[in-house]
């Protein structure tokens, strides 16, 4: 009974780091990080055709990346992305292990351990891709599978097939293999070590000669690429070397430094601790708030939960500028552009408003909603077609080109979309919903957002210009003076960039365009229009200030002058009291 005990102690002791790698890695990337699942989701749309498995098969490697995208279709939901991301790690653990007891007969922990630890950290990054840490993977089992299963010639005649498979990633098998015959043999091996990398060169040559339009360098590296590895290049090699060289350093004995004597309960207790306590420190160190705090944002705003984007924001203050980007469009949805405006940080050259042509591709990626906002539809459209030429088919792109040939009334067009929608595993609701409405112009005029956008769609035809936004707003106000989004963003320009001539003609024009009252901030820009110029009096036609806004603006001056009116003195004063005006902005910006 004792030596039972014994027995099952010793399994549970040996299974811990697993298992401390397996709940760190769950727990970090379903509650801390969980917009690396967000962000990679998003960065392709997996599709169910054959269509797309034969674009997506164009060189040695596709397969993994296909793989790969398969597996990230499940990011979906942060909880099955982090299980996936968590048994990979683990399996590396797993298999790394069993390669060393096969080749040593010993156990070792520590060694695997801290590969499964740089393998976490590389993911933390939203940018790593999974299929990295798949294809290390799937060389583990494969050479597993060599060196307990496969004899003579034959694994040398598979590792091509399997460069077809998994691209770059089979040199880390073909290394594992040469390093074990060499460790083996060298003397009666070494046919087998010298035509094992031979072969998979001249594979590589003949591909490039004879059957693929690619380079030989494009073909030899690829799918490996510092894009890919979120700029962790070098530790992703490093890593993926050490992994490799498993059949070399994993002979060294690790557990020896920690685990001393196998019965020594203390020293492994010690030992499972450190790696706890390892991947907690880890944890905290990749943990980053910022891109959490901007993911989130994205995510509720592709959800369209416009209120939800301000009142997070307003708990977790940011300067990021796509963030308050899209807080802006989400004030705009919401017809609070112009009332809390200055209650985040803008730019003073409006730039936080729109943004530029730019090739990154955070901007491409969300930089055609501003105009989708404002009726500027064709140019919405533009974004989206282009950013899917330049990255391919995103799961948003997809549906604002959808939204948008629906709203233009091109339905061919929008239902040659929407059939690649509904070939995904967690679309076809939204997919569905497109398709019964373009059955039916009733059920389009019906639909909120789309009846919406289509009356508010600028169809002036006039270019854009990218590289100043805000030329696009001028020209579309001029199509339609009548537009209340356009003119809002307008007012909001005007009002970051402090031109007080053009708001005031903007100001007289809020009766006729149908406001019941006058928005917050520019109750506040008129009270300063009246000061810069000389007492002005602008006329809004039946529209009044509210005359609570008038005793505030009183009290900001009076603030102002108990402080000698010195704006320094001053400002750390009004920004607690006034810091969510246009007044503290004209002051101060």
């Amino acid at each position: 009974m004792e030596r039972k005990l014994t027995i099952m102690k010793n399994r549970i002791i040996n299974w811990l780091p697993a298992v401390i790698l397996f709940l760190g890695s769950f727990i970090f990337f379903t509650f801390l990080a969980d917009y690396v699942e967000f962000y990679q989701e998003k960065l392709s749309l997996f599709v169910f055709s054959a269509d797309y498995f034969k674009e997506s098969i164009e060189k040695p490697g596709s397969l993994l990346v296909y793989s790969g995208k398969f597996l990230t279709t499940f990011f979906y939901y942060p909880a099955a992305g982090a299980l996936i991301i968590s048994v990979i790690i683990c399996l590396v653990y797993y298999l790394m292990s069993s390669i060393i007891k096969h080749l040593t007969g010993e156990k070792t922990i520590l060694f695997p351990f801290i590969t499964g630890l740089l393998l976490f950290v590389l993911q933390a990054n939203y940018k790593y891709l999974l299929f990295n840490n798949l294809g290390i993977l799937l060389q583990l089992a494969f050479f597993l599978l060599v060196i307990k299963y496969l004899k003579g010639w034959l694994p040398v005649i598979l590792f091509p097939l399997w460069y077809l498979f998994t691209g770059s990633f089979a040199a880390g098998a073909a290394i594992m293999y040469i390093i074990v015959l060499s460790r083996r043999s060298l003397k009666t091996e070494w046919p087998k070590v010298m035509l094992t990398p031979l072969v998979l060169l001249v594979t590589v040559w003949i591909l490039k000669e004879y059957v693929l339009f690619y380079t030989f360098p494009e073909l030899m590296i690829y799918p490996v690429s510092d894009e890919n590895t979120g700029s962790q290049l070098w530790l992703f090699l490093v890593t993926a070397g050490v992994i490799f060289a498993t059949p070399l350093v994993g002979t060294i004995n690790f557990s020896g430094f920690i685990f001393k004597k196998q019965e020594d309960h203390i020293r492994r207790a010690i030992g499972c601790a450190s790696m706890l306590a390892a991947i907690i420190l880890i944890s905290l160190l990749k943990y980053d708030k910022a891109y959490r705090e901007f993911f989130t944002v994205r995510k509720l705003f592709f959800r369209e939960r416009y209120e939800d984007i301000t009142k997070y924001i307003a708990g977790h203050p940011t300067s990021n500028r796509l963030t308050v980007y899209l807080n802006n469009i989400a004030l705009s949805e919401t017809g609070l552009l112009n009332d809390r405006l200055f209650w985040f940080p803008q730019s003073p050259d409006g730039q936080s408003l729109f943004l530029k042509w730019e090739m990154y591709d955070e901007v491409l990626k969300i930089g055609g909603y501003f105009y989708y906002a404002t009726g500027m539809i064709n140019e919405a459209h533009r974004w989206a077609f282009e950013n899917m030429v330049i990255h391919g088919i995103t799961p948003e792109d997809l549906k604002m080109l959808i939204k948008t040939e629906i709203i233009n009334g091109n339905y061919a067009m929008a239902a040659k979309y929407n059939s690649r929608l509904k070939k995904t595993f967690f679309y076809r609701q939204e997919a569905a919903r497109f398709e019964n409405i373009l059955g039916s112009e009733n059920l389009i005029d019906a639909d909120p957002e789309l009846s919406l956008k289509r009356k508010e769609k600028i169809t002036n035809d006039f270019f854009s210009i990218t590289d100043n936004p805000y030329i696009n707003i001028e020209k579309a106000f001029a199509c339609d003076s009548m537009n209340r989004r356009i003119f809002d963003y307008r007012m909001a320009y005007l009002m970051l960039t402090e031109d007080y001539p053009a708001l005031i003609s903007g100001l007289e024009k809020l009766q006729m365009l149908g406001f019941g009252r006058i928005p917050k901030h520019l109750e506040e820009a008129a009270l300063v229009c009246r000061m810069s110029d000389s007492g002005k009096k602008i006329d809004f036609g039946t529209l009044r200030i509210n005359p609570q806004t008038e005793a505030r603006f009183g009290q900001f001056l009076q603030m102002f002058r108990q402080y000698g009116n010195n704006l320094q003195t001053a400002r750390p004063f009004l920004q607690q009291n006034f810091g969510n005006t246009f007044w503290y902005w004209a002051f101060y910006h």
